[in-house]
Protein backbone atom coordinates (compact mmCIF):
# COMPACT_ATOMS: atom_id res chain seq x y z
CA UNK A 1 0.00 0.00 0.00
CA UNK A 2 1.31 3.43 -0.91
CA UNK A 3 1.48 5.84 2.04
CA UNK A 4 3.01 9.30 2.59
CA UNK A 5 5.79 7.59 4.58
CA UNK A 6 6.53 5.23 1.70
CA UNK A 7 6.69 8.14 -0.74
CA UNK A 8 9.11 9.96 1.58
CA UNK A 9 11.40 6.93 1.87
CA UNK A 10 11.34 6.53 -1.92
CA UNK A 11 12.26 10.19 -2.46
CA UNK A 12 15.18 10.02 -0.02
CA UNK A 13 16.53 6.80 -1.54
CA UNK A 14 16.28 8.25 -5.02
CA UNK A 15 18.19 11.35 -3.96
CA UNK A 16 20.85 9.62 -1.89
CA UNK A 17 21.57 7.19 -4.71
CA UNK A 18 22.04 10.12 -7.12
CA UNK A 19 19.53 8.69 -9.56
CA UNK A 20 20.86 5.14 -9.21
CA UNK A 21 24.56 5.97 -9.58
CA UNK A 22 25.49 5.38 -5.91
CA UNK A 23 24.64 2.59 -3.50
CA UNK A 24 22.64 3.34 -0.35
CA UNK A 25 22.93 1.51 2.97
CA UNK A 26 20.31 1.00 5.65
CA UNK A 27 22.44 3.06 8.05
CA UNK A 28 22.68 6.02 5.67
CA UNK A 29 18.93 5.90 5.14
CA UNK A 30 18.27 5.78 8.90
CA UNK A 31 20.42 8.87 9.46
CA UNK A 32 18.87 10.79 6.56
CA UNK A 33 15.35 10.05 7.83
CA UNK A 34 16.19 10.67 11.49
CA UNK A 35 15.30 7.13 12.62
CA UNK A 36 16.34 7.07 16.28
CA UNK A 37 14.59 3.91 17.52
CA UNK A 38 14.12 0.35 16.36
CA UNK A 39 10.40 0.65 15.43
CA UNK A 40 11.21 3.50 13.03
CA UNK A 41 14.10 1.54 11.53
CA UNK A 42 11.87 -1.52 11.11
CA UNK A 43 9.31 0.53 9.19
CA UNK A 44 12.03 1.78 6.84
CA UNK A 45 13.34 -1.77 6.31
CA UNK A 46 9.82 -2.86 5.35
CA UNK A 47 9.59 -0.04 2.82
CA UNK A 48 12.97 -1.05 1.39
CA UNK A 49 11.83 -4.67 1.10
CA UNK A 50 8.60 -3.58 -0.62
CA UNK A 51 10.56 -1.48 -3.12
CA UNK A 52 12.91 -4.40 -3.80
CA UNK A 53 9.95 -6.68 -4.52
CA UNK A 54 8.64 -4.11 -7.02
CA UNK A 55 12.15 -3.92 -8.54
CA UNK A 56 12.45 -0.25 -7.63
CA UNK A 57 15.59 -1.25 -5.72
CA UNK A 58 18.39 -3.60 -6.72
CA UNK A 59 20.10 -5.38 -3.81
CA UNK A 60 23.89 -5.22 -4.03
CA UNK A 61 24.49 -7.09 -0.76
CA UNK A 62 22.83 -7.41 2.63
CA UNK A 63 21.83 -3.91 3.78
CA UNK A 64 23.16 -2.28 0.59
CA UNK A 65 21.02 -1.44 -2.42
CA UNK A 66 20.79 0.74 -5.49
CA UNK A 67 17.82 2.69 -6.86
CA UNK A 68 16.47 1.47 -10.21
CA UNK A 69 15.63 4.60 -12.27
CA UNK A 70 13.80 2.50 -14.88
CA UNK A 71 11.01 1.98 -12.33
CA UNK A 72 10.21 5.73 -12.22
CA UNK A 73 7.97 5.52 -15.29
CA UNK A 74 5.85 2.89 -13.57
CA UNK A 75 5.59 5.08 -10.46
CA UNK A 76 4.51 8.05 -12.57
CA UNK A 77 1.80 5.90 -14.14
CA UNK A 78 0.53 4.87 -10.70
CA UNK A 79 0.27 8.54 -9.68
CA UNK A 80 -1.81 9.42 -12.73
CA UNK A 81 -4.05 6.39 -12.31
CA UNK A 82 -4.87 7.41 -8.73
CA UNK A 83 -5.65 10.99 -9.74
CA UNK A 84 -7.79 9.87 -12.68
CA UNK A 85 -9.85 7.51 -10.50
CA UNK A 86 -10.38 10.33 -8.00
CA UNK A 87 -11.53 12.73 -10.73
CA UNK A 88 -14.04 10.28 -12.16
CA UNK A 89 -15.50 9.46 -8.74
CA UNK A 90 -15.52 13.03 -7.34
CA UNK A 91 -18.58 15.23 -7.26
CA UNK A 92 -18.45 18.44 -9.30
CA UNK A 93 -16.59 21.17 -7.44
CA UNK A 94 -13.24 19.60 -6.52
CA UNK A 95 -9.96 21.48 -6.21
CA UNK A 96 -6.34 20.53 -6.83
CA UNK A 97 -5.88 20.26 -3.05
CA UNK A 98 -8.89 17.95 -2.73
CA UNK A 99 -7.36 15.56 -5.26
CA UNK A 100 -3.90 15.77 -3.70
CA UNK A 101 -5.32 14.94 -0.25
CA UNK A 102 -7.34 11.96 -1.49
CA UNK A 103 -4.65 10.46 -3.74
CA UNK A 104 -1.51 11.36 -1.73
CA UNK A 105 0.02 12.67 -4.95
CA UNK A 106 1.83 16.02 -4.71
CA UNK A 107 -0.18 19.18 -5.35
CA UNK A 108 2.08 20.17 -8.25
CA UNK A 109 1.73 16.78 -9.95
CA UNK A 110 -2.05 17.03 -9.60
CA UNK A 111 -2.12 20.60 -10.92
CA UNK A 112 0.01 19.83 -13.98
CA UNK A 113 -1.98 16.73 -14.83
CA UNK A 114 -5.30 18.59 -14.44
CA UNK A 115 -4.09 21.42 -16.67
CA UNK A 116 -3.36 18.88 -19.39
CA UNK A 117 -6.73 17.16 -18.80
CA UNK A 118 -8.47 20.54 -19.17
CA UNK A 119 -6.71 21.13 -22.50
CA UNK A 120 -7.93 17.72 -23.67
CA UNK A 121 -11.51 18.36 -22.53
CA UNK A 122 -11.62 15.90 -19.62
CA UNK A 123 -12.19 18.50 -16.87
CA UNK A 124 -13.88 21.89 -16.84
CA UNK A 125 -14.11 24.83 -14.46
CA UNK A 126 -16.84 24.75 -11.83
CA UNK A 127 -16.71 27.98 -9.84
CA UNK A 128 -14.54 29.00 -6.91
CA UNK A 129 -14.12 28.10 -3.24
CA UNK A 130 -12.51 31.16 -1.75
CA UNK A 131 -9.35 31.64 -3.79
CA UNK A 132 -9.32 28.04 -5.04
CA UNK A 133 -10.49 27.24 -8.56
CA UNK A 134 -12.91 24.30 -8.64
CA UNK A 135 -13.38 21.74 -11.40
CA UNK A 136 -15.74 19.04 -12.64
CA UNK A 137 -15.33 15.93 -14.74
CA UNK A 138 -16.82 16.36 -18.22
CA UNK A 139 -18.92 13.90 -20.18
CA UNK A 140 -15.75 12.95 -22.05
CA UNK A 141 -14.15 11.98 -18.72
CA UNK A 142 -17.15 9.92 -17.65
CA UNK A 143 -16.94 7.94 -20.88
CA UNK A 144 -13.18 7.38 -20.48
CA UNK A 145 -12.52 4.55 -18.02
CA UNK A 146 -8.84 4.02 -18.83
CA UNK A 147 -6.38 6.62 -17.54
CA UNK A 148 -5.40 9.18 -20.22
CA UNK A 149 -1.64 9.80 -20.24
CA UNK A 150 0.12 13.01 -21.30
CA UNK A 151 2.66 12.67 -24.11
CA UNK A 152 5.49 13.71 -21.76
CA UNK A 153 6.41 12.80 -18.20
CA UNK A 154 5.08 15.28 -15.61
CA UNK A 155 8.14 16.32 -13.63
CA UNK A 156 8.29 17.33 -10.00
CA UNK A 157 8.84 21.13 -10.13
CA UNK A 158 11.30 20.87 -7.22
CA UNK A 159 13.12 17.80 -8.53
CA UNK A 160 16.50 19.55 -8.93
CA UNK A 161 16.30 21.22 -5.52
CA UNK A 162 15.33 17.98 -3.76
CA UNK A 163 18.19 16.20 -5.51
CA UNK A 164 20.62 18.89 -4.31
CA UNK A 165 19.30 18.73 -0.74
CA UNK A 166 19.77 14.97 -0.60
CA UNK A 167 23.22 15.24 -2.17
CA UNK A 168 24.10 17.59 0.71
CA UNK A 169 23.02 14.90 3.18
CA UNK A 170 25.24 12.35 1.44
CA UNK A 171 28.23 14.73 1.37
CA UNK A 172 27.97 15.56 5.08
CA UNK A 173 27.35 11.97 6.22
CA UNK A 174 29.79 10.09 4.01
CA UNK A 175 32.56 12.56 3.18
CA UNK A 176 34.88 15.04 4.86
CA UNK A 177 33.49 18.59 4.41
CA UNK A 178 37.00 19.99 4.98
CA UNK A 179 38.21 18.45 1.72
CA UNK A 180 38.28 21.11 -1.06
CA UNK A 181 36.46 18.94 -3.62
CA UNK A 182 33.71 18.10 -1.13
CA UNK A 183 33.36 21.73 -0.09
CA UNK A 184 33.01 22.75 -3.73
CA UNK A 185 30.17 20.26 -4.21
CA UNK A 186 28.46 21.51 -1.05
CA UNK A 187 28.62 25.08 -2.32
CA UNK A 188 27.28 24.09 -5.77
CA UNK A 189 24.30 22.28 -4.26
CA UNK A 190 23.55 25.17 -1.91
CA UNK A 191 23.63 27.57 -4.85
CA UNK A 192 21.15 25.42 -6.77
CA UNK A 193 18.66 25.57 -3.91
CA UNK A 194 19.25 29.25 -3.17
CA UNK A 195 18.93 30.30 -6.82
CA UNK A 196 15.47 28.72 -7.10
CA UNK A 197 14.03 30.46 -4.06
CA UNK A 198 15.76 33.78 -4.65
CA UNK A 199 14.21 33.83 -8.14
CA UNK A 200 10.74 33.08 -6.77
CA UNK A 201 11.08 35.77 -4.10
CA UNK A 202 12.03 38.30 -6.77
CA UNK A 203 9.04 37.30 -8.90
CA UNK A 204 6.70 37.70 -5.92
CA UNK A 205 8.13 41.08 -4.93
CA UNK A 206 7.88 42.38 -8.50
CA UNK A 207 4.55 40.73 -9.25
Amino acid sequence: MRTPEADRVRLVIQGLSVGGKQTVTHQLLFEALGCSDEPAKSRVRRQVNDMARRQELIRVEDGVFRFNPHAVGKQQGEFLQRVWRAIRSAKSGFSYQDLASVTRVSYDHVRRYCLWLAEEGYVGRHGMRGAAQLFRATEKARQQIETPYPPRRINDPFEAEKRSALELVRLFLLHDPYQPAVRAKIVDNCRTILARFEKEEEEVSHG
